[in-house]
């Protein structure tokens, strides 16, 4: 600040204030920190969770294969009640580490935000020493733009990053489902394979019972035809014996006959009966044959056995009898047909048993998921109010930072006020001193103020560009005060406009005329000492203008070459 006691040159201080922080260090320190080791943090964790669910999946499958030879068996309610335990106990595990974690987190997080808050206090003490308020106040902006540039480069480097991954998660996509789906091709071949083999069995198996049903039919045929030509012969016997009674016989010989003819349409009938019987057996087995697969190889022959006795009792059953019950017949094929009906009630009920078995597991893997995401909406909330509470806290620092920039002020503003009398004092004291030129005092006064604010700029701007923070503020603050100042604005006047003629106010440019220096000497007997003075401070003005120009264009040079090299 320069002072002059001349009233055509007065010059009103101007008071600025501090401009806000746009972000705080530690609020920048979190954000960094959040946007590169906690995602990738996360990432690993989850891979390292899909690879350990993989691995067991994997392994399990391997041991189902080995422990049932590749049948596709239901697990019991035991295995699946002590497998669901074993997950719950690990997932307690992994809740409790990752409890451990996160507490030792925390710790490490508070010592970050103390070391911090010491770091802060001493940058705050740094901002109390002596110097200009312009300088100070471009230097914090110029560190708060640094900060924002930084902020941006980790945006974009987090964008990247982002992208990056996303591009990774992708990929690992694409793996895992053209994995899944080769997975679900050899399955399905294998299956379809299995499929296959069964129904050569199956296909084998029907044509055994078909053989077995002409073998039988084929029996009875002759085992009827045996009994109808010893009829035929009893009834030739009896003809060559009882002529005389051939007319009764002969009525006798045709209901017998007729009797024959309808015990053979029946016998037809149950044939054909039986062979229905069969076909629906067959289809039943066919439907239901995914639920008796371990129980095929040790019923097949207790079937065919079954079948071999029923026809042998059957067979003489029938062997003695002339006359035909189809009553016994109808009442035996009902009671097939309800042991059938209470086989098939029986496999729906165990397959409703384990559909309302997989309905029940279904739901409680989602009323797991939705308390999942019950916590983490939680954990989001609690999130958010710590960041508020963060927030709140930052606007208080910074409220109190005000009114106490604001209370210095006011002392600053005060102690200037007695420097001021001071120097007013001294002033009066100087005046009555004959022999001395205050204006030129006061000349040398701003020179000196002026040669100590570019002195204490530039090194400012050095300290500033060895940080890598902008010139801006500096930039603008130092022609603000050129300008305040009117540093730089003199009046050139051109060779062919001077004049040596001692005529009119004596103006920049004149030629000094004789008798004026010699008076000037008189007046003034320390000017050789001032003009030195005066020299010097000029001169080092602008060699700091110099240097500071030269600061000016070596950023902008940089500026310049990092766009080509983006290019």
């Amino acid at each position: 600040m320069q002072y002059c006691w001349l009233p055509q040159e007065r010059r009103e201080p101007i008071f600025r204030e501090k401009p806000p922080v746009v972000i705080s260090n530690k609020r920048f320190q979190r954000i960094r920190a959040h946007a590169t080791q906690a995602a990738k943090q996360e990432q690993l964790h989850q891979r390292q969770l899909r690879e350990e669910a993989d691995e067991k999946l994997r392994i399990g499958g391997e041991e189902l294969l080995r422990k049932f030879a590749g049948r596709n068996l239901c697990i019991t309610r035991e295995e699946e009640c002590a497998r669901e335990l074993k997950q719950l106990q690990a997932e307690q595990l992994e809740a409790k580490r990752l409890a451990e974690e996160e507490s030792k987190a925390a710790r490490l997080e508070h010592q970050k935000t103390r070391k911090k808050r010491i770091e802060a206090a001493q940058k705050l003490l740094e901002q109390l020493r002596p110097g200009p308020r312009e300088l100070q106040c471009a230097r914090l902006q110029s560190e708060v733009m640094r900060s924002v540039n930084v902020q941006r480069e980790v945006q974009a480097e987090f964008a990247r990053v982002n992208q990056q991954q996303k591009e990774l998660d992708r990929k690992i996509f694409q793996e895992q489902v053209i994995r899944g789906f080769e997975e679900a091709q050899q399955r399905h071949k294998e299956q379809c394979q299995q499929l296959s083999e069964h129904k050569k069995e199956l296909l084998h198996l029907i044509a055994e019972r078909e053989r077995e049903r002409q073998a039988t039919k084929a029996k009875e045929l002759e085992e009827a035809l045996k009994e109808r030509e010893r009829n035929e012969r009893m009834m030739k016997d009896q003809r060559a014996k009882e002529q005389e009674l051939q007319a009764a016989k002969q009525r006798q010989k045709k209901d017998e006959a007729l009797a024959s003819l309808v015990m053979s349409e029946q016998r037809q009938k149950r044939l054909q009966m039986l062979e229905e019987m069969e076909q629906v057996r067959c289809d039943i087995h066919n439907k239901a044959k995914g639920h008796l697969e371990q129980l095929k190889r040790n019923r097949a022959e207790e079937r065919v056995q079954q079948r071999i006795r029923r026809n042998e009792k059957l067979a003489r059953e029938l062997a003695p009898r002339l006359h035909y019950s189809a009553r016994e017949d109808e009442e035996r094929h009902k009671r097939q047909l309800e042991e059938m009906r209470k086989v098939h009630s029986a496999e729906q009920a165990k397959w409703r048993k384990s559909k309302e078995q997989g309905k029940n597991a279904r739901l409680a893997v989602q009323r797991e998921e939705e308390e999942l995401a019950r916590q983490s909406r939680q954990k989001a909330e609690e999130d958010r109010r710590v960041a508020e509470e963060l927030r709140l806290q930052n606007d208080l620092t910074n409220v109190q930072f005000k009114q106490q920039q604001r209370e210095e002020h006011l002392q600053r503003i005060r102690k200037l006020r007695q420097d001021l009398d001071e120097q007013v004092k001294e002033r009066t004291e100087e005046e009555t001193r004959p022999g001395t030129n205050y204006n030129r005092e006061a000349q040398l006064e701003e020179l000196r103020e002026d040669a100590f604010f570019f002195d204490y700029a530039r090194q400012l701007m050095d300290e500033a560009q060895a940080k890598g923070c902008p010139l801006k503020p500096f930039i603008r603050a130092v022609g603000q005060y050129k300008n305040d100042n009117r540093i730089g604005a003199e009046i050139r006047i051109p060779r062919h406009m001077v004049t040596r003629l001692p005529m009119g106010r004596r103006a920049q440019g004149d030629s000094q005329a004789e008798g004026m220096e010699r008076s000037s000497h008189k007046q003034e007997p320390n000017s050789e000492e001032l003009g030195k003075e005066e020299k010097i401070l000029r001169q080092k003005i602008q060699e700091n203008l110099k240097k500071i120009e030269a600061l000016v264009l070596h950023e902008g040079k940089e500026k310049d070459d990092q766009k080509n090299s983006k290019k």
